[in-house]
């Protein structure tokens, strides 16, 4: 069956905020990398810490092509949109947990934008 034009569309907005987000946050890595080597942290704390504040990055545009691997799936598109949905709540819940309001509102509006989607399904 043929994928709705809502599914189609409400996917693409997601991926798309989903892509946004993680090269905004990916773009802050080296100055955050440069703080945290000038601060008097541990050693294992300099070292460690750049590929921890790369992964959300590396997260994101991981979900988005997942979103992005829908257009060409002819079955099971809801399940893997609802996964995506599930997973991008999550760290929506983590950004408000830490205090960034704006990406929090914006995880929690590409999240809607999937389950929208898995709800649409196919027509």
């Amino acid at each position: 069956m043929a994928k709705s034009k809502i599914t189609k569309i409400s996917t693409l907005v997601g991926c798309a905020l989903l892509i946004v987000m993680a090269v905004f946050h990916g773009s802050g890595i080296f100055y955050v990398t440069d703080l945290i080597h000038q601060s008097d942290s541990e050693p294992f704390v300099k070292e460690v810490f750049p590929i921890l504040f790369a992964h959300p990055s590396i997260q994101l545009l991981g979900l988005a092509g997942l979103g992005i691997l829908t257009f060409f799936m002819k079955h099971e598109i809801e399940k893997v949109l609802f996964f995506i949905a599930t997973m991008v709540i999550i760290d929506s819940f983590l950004a408000f947990y830490l205090g960034a309001t704006i990406p929090g509102i914006l995880l929690v509006f590409s999240s809607f934008t999937f389950g929208l989607g898995g709800i649409k399904g196919t027509t």
